[in-house]
């Protein structure tokens, strides 16, 4: 299954009451992991958390809530039989009666977390990698149309099978070259402005966000000028693959494409935000800059750095963050405690609107202080 935002945004959604929930994370990718060996994982990951979980401040009700919670995951761990999906992400907070869960096609780290909020940032990450491709492979006399997304793979047989032009040699047989060259040409120009009209359809029913091309590479550029202009504005070049190819090799080159595509993002981001700091522009850097930011909703795009934790403070009266707030604020009772203040954040700049990128490049947040923002206006000191 892949992850949508709609997804992600109906468990950010949900008021736990200050009641704790549990998240959990578990790779249970079939090629790697046996039955024994995830339950096993599990148990771990419970056991260790149990040992963790006196010590938290939670109140008699969030502890035994938790203990429940705990309970729920064995129970449902145990019971995957036969799956064929790589990771589990399931949310947990008995008291509340909420249990949520999905199958994941990424592979994911183990992990378990007890907070007041779910931790959501793995999702996150996942949302932001998965973007959906019409790949179309190119040959003298056909097309073949793929969309991807993600670790998903599907051909359009049905799209362009048979030839849209050929020599027809028995029709001319008694006409000079130049007409024969002529009628191949505007034959070949029809197929590549029916082929543009076709793909158009096909990129639009299927909401993608790219399109790339390969096969053979003189085909695919005269495509590239046939393109309606919608299909060029979402051009993101080509792959180096032969029209014979395997999904699995479409799938690897896509990935390089998209990997490729996040990267510049990425950089392209993170050095307007430098060049920005340099002349005192509509960008800040810093927890503590970042959170007075999204206190006063000015921000328009969060920069984090992939794994990057921090605790902190929410107040329950206002919903403000604090990664360390001051002896006042500490002592308001509407004051509590975050294990990472940082996946708050990221639920905070989602409510707002925000883009959220989550910098996997860690020499690109260089600098940054692990955390960063564009921002919609500029900020009073």
């Amino acid at each position: 299954m892949l992850i949508t935002k709609n997804q992600i945004e109906e468990v950010l959604k949900y008021r736990f009451n200050e009641v704790p929930v549990t998240s959990l994370y578990l790779n249970v990718d079939p090629a790697k992991n046996t039955n024994e060996e995830y339950i096993k994982n599990v148990k771990t990951l419970l056991r260790e958390n149990r040992e963790k979980l006196a010590k938290e401040d939670f109140s008699r009700e969030g502890y035994y809530s938790v203990l429940e919670d705990f309970d729920r995951i064995a129970l449902s761990v145990e019971a995957i039989k036969g799956h064929n999906f790589n990771s589990l992400a399931l949310f947990s907070s008995s008291k509340n009666n909420f249990l949520q869960s999905y199958e994941l096609d990424e592979p994911l780290n183990d992990r378990l977390v007890v907070d007041y909020f779910p931790y959501i940032k793995p999702l996150f990450t996942i949302l932001r990698r998965k973007k959906r491709y019409i790949a179309l492979l190119f040959k003298k006399n056909k097309l073949r149309a793929f969309e991807v997304y993600g670790d998903k793979i599907k051909e359009e047989i049905d799209l362009f099978i048979n030839s849209y032009f050929s020599s027809r040699s028995n029709a001319y047989i008694f006409i000079n070259e130049k007409k024969y060259q002529n009628r191949l040409e505007t034959e070949y120009n029809k197929f590549l402005r029916e082929a543009s009209n076709e793909v158009l359809d096909l990129f639009m029913k299927k909401g993608a966000d790219y399109i790339v091309l390969g096969g053979d590479k003189n085909i695919a550029r005269d495509f590239v000028k046939h393109m309606h202009s919608y299909l060029q504005e979402k051009y993101a070049g080509c792959i180096d693959i032969t029209f014979d190819a395997k999904d699995n090799e479409v799938q690897k080159e896509v990935r390089k494409i998209n990997e490729q595509i996040i990267s510049e993002k990425d950089k392209e981001l993170t050095q307007r935000i430098k060049g920005e700091l340099s002349k005192d522009g509509d960008v800040c850097k810093g927890i503590d800059a970042v959170l007075k930011a999204l206190s006063m909703a000015a921000v328009s795009i969060l920069a984090v750095e992939d794994g990057f934790m921090a605790p902190g403070f929410i107040d329950k009266e206002n919903g403000l963050l604090y990664a360390d707030p001051d002896q006042e604020l500490r002592e308001k009772a509407s004051l509590v405690p975050v294990k990472d203040v940082i996946n708050e954040a990221i639920d905070d700049a989602i409510h707002q609107g925000a883009e959220v990128r989550i910098i996997k490049n860690r020499e690109l947040m260089n600098s940054l202080d692990h955390i960063a923002a564009a921002l919609r206006f500029k900020m009073s000191a």
